[in-house]
Formats: C-alpha cells, structure tokens, sequence
C-alpha cells in the first residue's frame, strides 16, 4: 500500500518559519526606534548640559515635579470621575512625597551631569547611584504593595511592606558594597571596555508576492510600526485618521497599546517598501 502524503506536517514546519520573521521584523523595528531615541536623548543631554551647565540638572528636576504634579492633577480628575480609592491613595502617595521626589530627581540628575563633567571620576560614585537606585525602586515597590493591600487585605502583603520598609539601609548598604567590589574586580582584570557585539541571526529571506488586497504594515507611512499607515493604505483613506482613532479607542478603552503591539506582530511588513 501507498504510504499516505502528510501536507499537515508540511504546513505546520511553514507557520513557525512565518511567525519567527514576523516576530524578528518586530524585535528588529522595535530595536532601531530604541537606538534612534537613544541617539536622539544623548544628542539632547550633550546640549543640555552644554547650555545650562551646572545649574541644568536643577533646572531637568523642577521641570520633573512639574510633570509630577501634572500627573497628580490628572490623577485626581480620573479619581473624581470613577471613585477610586485607589487612585485616591496613589495621589496622596505623591503629593505628600513631592519634595522627597524632587531631591530623588536632583540625585539622578546631578550623577548624569557629573558623569559627562568627570568621567574619570565618576566610577568612584557610581556605586553611590546604583545602590540609591535601587534603594529607590524598593521604596516605591513597598509604597505600592501597600496601596493595593488597602483594598486586597492580604496579610502576607503587608509583611512584605513591613520588611521593604525596616531594610532600606540594608539595602543600600549591601548594593553599594558589591558595586565597590564590582569597581575593584574591573580595575583589577581590566575589564572596562564594552562587550563585542554578537550579529544578530538572520532567517533566510522568502520572496512574498504583493498584492494590495492583503493588509500590510507600512514602511512609507510609519511612526513606530507601520500598522496604522497601513490600514489607512489598505483602507484608501488618510492615515491621520487612523492615528486619531486609535488615540481616541486607547484613551476610551485603555486597550489601544496592547492591540497595537500585537498588529505590530500580526501584520507583515509590506515587501515592496523600504524598511530601513
């Protein structure tokens, strides 16, 4: 007897090679928009600290509690439209914490300035921004934990906070003893230059025939992924349009970024336009 042809297995072994590229095309795009705003924030920093000097991180930190208590407004127009006592408690969180937040951005933004003004020097207080970085994000980790415990209950929970809160100095203690010892392990073996870069992996390409009656993502018309250019070129219509109503499905539904990313993923990228 004939053995039977098996065209599933054949299917099934294209769909990952399909997914894999989408999923590369995506990680790839999101890579370049990351190395075009870091280019972008390095550029402004080098200007910045140019311009204003010694008095710019000041100036970066008040700009930095402006937007904080940009954010707190808006918090409490959203709280006093849903009655949220969550909401509540996050607002209350920061503005009885704005001038603690304030020094925080003047800490961070004064370890940038002295980083570029003295970068020789700078290895010696690096451990001091590390271990208040991290000492920082337990702070806000705790405070957050017990927001959400006022309305969760959970006993567990509050042990946790109880523990973040009685070991801070622990915690910047032990993470600026290891960033010294980091410091001293890299003078002593050298080791201070940036690692080689490992090229990427590369999928052999496939030639995909263009037709305009499928939904392609567009690399003429794109912002972050192309996906609302191209629905507008698949649509024929403006793709401001497109934008605006994704902007508008976002802030009514709050479902708009995760819809995005998983477009982004989706849709292929259209094969006869550069993606660069």
């Amino acid at each position: 007897m004939a053995k039977k042809a098996r065209p599933s297995s054949r299917s099934a072994s294209r769909k990952p090679g399909v997914k894999d590229r989408r999923v590369e095309h995506f990680s790839e795009e999101v890579e370049a928009i990351g190395k075009k705003i870091e280019m972008k924030g390095d550029e402004w920093d080098s200007w910045f600290h140019r311009t204003f000097g010694i008095i710019g991180p000041f100036i970066s930190s008040v700009f930095g509690l402006l937007l904080l208590s940009l954010a707190s407004w808006a918090i409490t127009l959203m709280s006093a439209h849903v009655m949220s006592s969550f909401l509540t408690s996050v607002n209350a969180f920061i503005l009885t914490n704005l001038g603690l937040f304030f020094l925080i951005f003047m800490f961070f933004s004064y370890s940038s300035y002295f980083s570029r003004a003295s970068p020789r020097g700078y290895p010696l207080f690096w451990p001091f921004v590390i271990a208040g970085g991290v000492t920082v994000g337990f702070w806000i980790a705790g405070n957050a934990i017990s927001i959400a415990n006022l309305s969760l209950g959970i006993q567990m929970l509050s042990t946790i906070v109880f523990y973040i809160e009685n070991s801070f100095w622990w915690i910047f203690g032990f993470t600026l003893l290891f960033g010294y010892v980091l410091v001293a392990a890299r003078k002593a073996t050298g080791c201070c230059g940036p690692a080689p870069a490992i090229p990427a992996r590369r999928l052999p390409a496939r030639r995909v025939p263009y037709s305009k009656a499928r939904l392609y993502r567009s690399g003429r018309d794109r912002i972050l992924g192309g996906v609302c250019g191209g629905i507008a070129e698949y649509l024929g219509v403006d793709p401001v349009l497109i934008r605006l109503l994704w902007v508008i499905g976002s802030i009514a539904w709050g479902f708009g970024i995760i819809a995005y990313l998983i477009a982004w993923i989706i849709i292929p990228r259209n094969p006869v336009q550069k993606w660069a």
